[in-house]
């Protein structure tokens, strides 16, 4: 467990450097993996929407490339600040996305995790965003799997395995959310965007400040432990009789 906090730590420095603005010439950057699965953190530094700095997901980045670093997934993550918002901007004034989706075309991955940071005053530990329709009734966006091409099994073990994990915590913000807060069908989003123009299957994850905090060291590593495991266990499935059932 030392570990793992050291090198989340180590890998934060990369993303909190001139107090969050990131560091070096490149916007974003991404990082080859060796399973069909990727993590995107695109709020990792500081980012700009609608006229405005906005402050970055803490954490989110140490804890993607953490993530690259022990499971071999595909990693892409924004670098440093540049007066833009890849969860927001438009396609044509959008660098991450369009870097996002030509990767996509050359490389087999077949979901997209999608990282952000939620405040502490939320009442979930984690929300599924799966980029419904905002005219949708309150039901069918909880049975929506417009972002996961359909492929439900995506969603029961993202959302089985962070209850496995969140279970025995003492905290009261166990609760693993969907479509209800953060849905990811608003304008432009990383989820809605490469899900829609691309055969990638993606998933905005929404994390409370809880537990992308090393200080909570209980729900840190249950958070950390379980994206691991999701991520493995998404890597094995067999995709091609998958896409067959669709």
């Amino acid at each position: 467990m030392a570990d793992c906090f050291k090198q989340i730590r180590i890998n934060e420095e990369k993303f909190s450097i001139n107090d969050y603005d990131g560091a070096g010439a490149e916007n974003y950057k991404i990082i080859c993996g060796n399973i069909p699965i990727m993590l995107s953190a695109p709020h990792a530094v500081n980012h700009f929407r609608n006229g405005q700095k906005k402050w970055a997901d803490l954490w989110t980045g140490g804890i993607a490339l953490y993530l690259q670093q022990i499971t071999g997934c595909h990693l892409i993550y924004n670098a440093c600040f540049a007066e833009k918002d890849p969860n927001f901007d438009a396609p044509e004034n959008n660098d991450y996305q369009n870097a996002l989706k030509q990767y996509l075309k050359n490389t087999p991955v077949y979901v997209l995790l999608d990282l952000h940071g939620s405040s502490a005053s939320r009442e979930y530990a984690v929300e599924l965003g799966t980029a419904p329709s905002p005219d949708k009734s309150e039901q069918e966006k909880q049975e929506d799997l417009t972002s996961l091409h359909d492929a439900k099994i995506i969603e029961d073990i993202v959302i089985s395995t962070f209850n496995q994990n969140f279970a025995k915590l003492t905290t009261l913000k166990k609760s693993v959310w969907k479509n209800k807060v953060f849905s990811a069908g608003g304008q432009n989003t990383i989820t809605k965007g490469i899900s829609g123009t691309t055969d990638t299957a993606c998933l905005q994850l929404e994390i409370n400040a809880e537990y992308r905090n090393p200080d909570n060291q209980a729900q840190f590593m249950a958070l950390i432990n379980a994206m691991q495991q999701i991520i493995q266990r998404l890597s094995v499935l067999n995709w091609s009789e998958i896409k067959k059932e669709k």
